[in-house]
């Protein structure tokens, strides 16, 4: 190459070449919380452990009554006594950041965002809001609040889980009301047979027919696609019908109508994890659980209360620059575990 010419490669930045960063920043994590922005909210919790009441309904009596008995108060029944009280503790979410006065002062890509302490509120407000989604559908037991530990809620994981104990159901009454047996199914045996079958065991244990909502990972959303398309013997490719009048090739299940009630399926990426280490079918918080998913009634059977709604704390520069937190105090009120299925 000629060294007396100037070129594109010798024309180095000590030459006074420019660099070309352009104004823009892609996020490229996902940050869509549909547990978070589709639950319904009930009344703000007045303490940190929120109580609620459930209660049950005896057989139907199709015996008669004999005319001309009286009453004896022993046959009398005490219909408060099928009562149980459930609950959930109230958890702090929070995300704390700060930005040196120095940085806060120079030029940094990209322009508009109204420097690095504005740029980092509106990330700390998306960070907190994946906590939150992971926490509601996370396998987490719910756990009281110490000097050496943190409250935690108890995740839709435990809520849905037909044999689970723990801190949230701690004893046999509570045990009395969980999410019942055929609501909850493997992956791995996932057929339209069995979607049905867990769809069944919900409806025969609440009476819930109506719309329902699945909050689906991949692999779960692959699987009920595939209730579509018919394997053709020896051959890799699929055969299925559909009208593609419009030139459209619709290859995706949104929606599921049963003889037990519509779903509407969304997916979601923040299902199935726990604090701490991976345990059974639960990954660890940073890891994606693409087989999980829960199945929730589109009423108020689920919904989230907030002792605090997300807000952000300024806090005073003592010298370093500024810094702020995140902040937001929450739980989930599951009024009826039977209502709830899942796949694991």
């Amino acid at each position: 190459m000629p060294t007396n010419i100037a070129t594109s490669y010798n024309v180095t930045s000590a030459k006074g070449a420019l660099e070309n960063l352009e104004g823009y920043l892609k996020s490229v994590e996902p940050t869509e919380t549909p547990l978070y922005s589709t639950l319904s909210q009930s009344a703000a919790p007045k303490a940190t452990l929120n109580e609620w009441l459930v209660d049950s309904l005896a057989d139907p009596e199709i015996g008669g009554v004999i005319d001309g008995n009286d009453l004896d108060l022993s046959t009398a029944q005490n219909l408060i006594d099928t009562r149980a009280r459930l609950h959930n503790r109230v958890q702090t979410f929070r995300d704390y950041f700060a930005v040196s006065r120095q940085a806060e002062m120079i030029d940094v890509a990209p322009n508009g965002q109204g420097g690095l302490f504005a740029a980092s509120k509106a990330k700390s407000l998306i960070q907190l809001k994946r906590s939150i989604e992971t926490a509601i559908g996370s396998g987490n037991d719910q756990s009281a609040g110490s000097g050496s530990a943190a409250s935690t809620l108890c995740g839709l994981g435990i809520w849905s889980d037909p044999s689970a104990t723990g801190n949230t159901y701690d004893t046999s009454a509570k045990q009395a009301f969980r999410a019942v047996s055929g609501s909850r199914v493997s992956l791995g045996s996932l057929t339209e047979s069995a979607l049905r079958g867990l769809l069944q065991a919900v409806y025969t244990a609440s009476g819930a027919k109506g719309s329902y909502k699945l909050y689906a990972g991949p692999a779960v959303m692959a699987a009920i696609t595939d209730y579509t398309r018919a394997a053709v013997t020896n051959n890799p490719v699929y055969s299925f019908t559909q009208d593609v009048s419009g030139k459209t090739l619709v290859g995706s299940v949104l929606h599921y109508v049963s003889d037990w009630g519509s779903i509407d399926i969304i997916p979601d990426l923040f299902l199935g994890r726990v604090n701490g280490s991976a345990s059974g079918t639960d990954t660890v918080e940073g890891t994606v659980n693409t087989d999980r998913a829960y199945l929730i009634p589109d009423d108020d059977t689920v919904s989230l209360k907030f002792l605090e709604g997300i807000s952000v704390v300024d806090l005073p520069d003592n010298g370093g620059g500024k810094r702020a937190f995140s902040e937001c105090m929450a739980t989930l009120r599951v009024g009826n575990p039977r209502a709830l299925g899942s796949i694991i």
